[in-house]
């Protein structure tokens, strides 16, 4: 598979329902791959019935269209660096609840965010990790060498507050997406998307005209607004992958969302080629030798000289979520959650060698409406993104290794060629040691 970094930019008005529930629809805050696959599909069957490749970029399972993730950065610098990824911030991240935000300010940011505005986000994962060993060792122990109740909680007292001077405010999760220039933490800033509201008078079913007295908002992304993600294609389409998307970029004919028949939706899109190091086994194998250090490490300081010591298995990893995951059981009911069961299917090894540690997870509805058929799609159930999986193995990282690396570069769960299944093993963003040096990001 090659990787392609697929960068959007709206042009008119998009607007993404992100439910059909009947008291009203919320706005999604990024474009599904489904839709993104939808609008493609369907402009390719408009304009080129007699291809032939209709199969082959849509149906065969040979090309990944990604969730595109809101990429509108603050720093012009920055803006441009279209190959490099935006991320979805895991549910175990925190920020201060009165100044919330990545604490570093960029050149371009400096005449709209001052010194102090910005308090800093960290992760939380490496507190519950020391809590459920602390807890596990406790309910597993039958001697004297364990965690004494008021030291359950120690690891957050900490982390309860701000540490940005003088502030002490609590700290609350924080979510969204972020941008990651390199390796060094003080280059992450939040990629937002642009949005407003979008008026429009209701039309009476009667006359088809205007109905007096029915004005409402409906909220949109803007224009200029830009999106990112990254598509996997099999090494025998690329050309005509490649060769597709630019005719369609330079027709600026595709539109995604709803109110299209209203001028609603235009965007204009291309593609770059990724460097597939950046997806590598070596790679992989840093970022677990990494987290598994972190973790040791920050267990190794909260039991420091106490004379209590917890009994650590030989590898920790973590799975994070970077797309909604929809995953069914033998019956066809959802999986809410990622399990030891799960995962010793997913990684096609033995179950009771993994231990589920903690988890930060939320299931929502996944609807859609199928462009070819005209027709709604069936309501779905997935794990939602930034969903976090801690989990202790008694097998070596040199024989979990490989497993993992397979689910991360192929997926896991259904409709993978759609956005969905996207994992993450081991994300640096909770493994970085910046926060836990008493700085902040």
């Amino acid at each position: 598979m090659k990787y392609f970094a697929l960068n959007l930019i709206v042009k008119a008005p998009l607007a993404i329902r992100a439910d059909h529930a009947p008291e009203g629809a919320d706005t999604a805050k990024y474009i599904p791959g489904a839709s993104l696959a939808g609008s493609l599909a369907s402009f390719h069957r408009l304009h080129y019935p007699d291809n032939g490749n209709f199969e082959k970029l849509f149906t065969a399972g040979l090309v990944h269209y990604p969730d595109l993730h809101p990429a509108t950065l603050n720093d012009p610098k920055m803006q441009n660096e279209n190959r490099v990824p935006i991320y979805p911030i895991p549910k175990t991240a925190q920020t201060c609840k009165r100044n919330p935000g990545f604490r570093h300010i960029f050149q371009g940011e400096r005449d709209k965010v001052k010194e102090g505005d910005r308090h800093g986000v960290r992760d939380s994962l490496l507190n519950w990790a020391i809590f459920s060993l602390a807890d596990k060792g406790n309910r597993l122990s039958n001697d004297q060498n364990t965690v004494p109740a008021a030291m359950l909680l120690a690891p957050f007292q900490d982390h309860k507050n701000c540490l940005y001077p003088g502030c002490d405010s609590l700290m609350d999760h924080y979510s969204g997406h972020y941008y990651r220039r390199d390796e060094d933490s003080s280059n992450m800033i939040t990629a937002d998307a642009n949005t407003r509201l979008h008026t429009h008078t209701g039309i009476n079913r009667d006359t088809g005209t205007v109905q007096e007295g029915i004005l409402y908002n409906r909220r949109v992304f803007a224009e200029g607004t830009r999106f990112w993600g990254m598509v996997k294609v099999a090494d025998g389409l690329v050309q005509t992958f490649t060769e597709f998307v630019e005719q369609v970029g330079d027709s600026e004919l595709i539109h995604i969302g709803t109110g299209r028949t209203r001028g609603m939706g235009k965007v204009s899109i291309n593609v770059e080629q990724m460097e597939n190091e950046q997806h590598s086994f070596s790679l992989l194998q840093t970022r677990l030798r990494a987290f598994d250090h972190e973790l040791r490490r920050a267990v190794d300081k909260f039991t420091g000289s106490k004379s209590f010591k917890l009994n650590l298995s030989p590898f920790y990893f973590a799975l994070t979520l970077h797309s909604p995951v929809i995953l069914r059981d033998n019956l066809l009911r959802y999986r809410g959650s990622i399990d030891e069961k799960v995962l010793g299917e997913l990684l096609q090894l033995p179950a009771d060698q993994f231990s589920l540690l903690y988890q930060s997870a939320s299931v929502r509805r996944v609807t859609g409406w199928n462009e070819l058929w005209g027709t709604p799609r069936t309501n779905e159930f997935a794990i939602e993104t930034g969903s976090v999986f801690l989990f202790e193995s008694q097998l070596p990282q040199k024989d979990v290794e490989q497993a993992l690396f397979n689910i991360e570069s192929e997926g896991i769960g259904q409709r993978r060629a759609e956005g969905f299944g996207h994992v993450c093993v081991s994300d640096p963003f909770h493994s970085d040691p910046f926060y836990l040096e008493g700085k902040v990001r």
